[in-house]
């Protein structure tokens, strides 16, 4: 996978470097940029269109850099929040496996042992008073 990728990248750089050959004349052309907002006016000196390409692909790629930085910021923040939830969460889950292995060892102490006969209760004998 990795040499096809290499391939690829190859494969792209050789057509751009072949689209900037061939239209050698539009690329080393001097052109400039103004910019006329009403209240300030500004023209660059003249550059090679080239220049503009590259300054603007720069440019680009330094945005898209700055907000995949504050989007690793956020994620990183909310895997923070979520490996705390799930601390908790195993915290309490052990908490309660806990209790449960208590109570089964109460339940097995308390249980009466089968050698040993139930004991049955007997009704009370009547008194002289309940017979009238």
């Amino acid at each position: 996978m990795k040499k096809v990728k290499i391939a690829l990248w190859v494969v792209i750089f050789g057509f751009v470097g072949l689209l900037i050959f061939q239209n050698r004349g539009f690329f080393m052309a001097d052109s400039r940029l103004m910019l006329d907002l009403g209240f300030f006016y500004y023209e660059t000196p003249f550059l090679a269109n080239a220049i503009f390409f590259v300054a603007f692909f720069l440019v680009g790629v330094l945005i898209s850099y700055f907000f995949g930085l504050f989007r690793q910021f956020r994620d990183a923040k909310t895997i923070k929040t979520l490996k705390a939830k799930e601390a908790s969460l195993v915290e309490t889950v052990s908490s309660l496996e806990k209790r449960l292995s208590n109570s089964e060892a109460t339940a097995t102490a308390a249980a009466v042992p089968a050698d040993v006969p139930p004991i049955v209760e007997e009704e009370p004998l009547e008194t002289a008073d309940e017979v009238k």
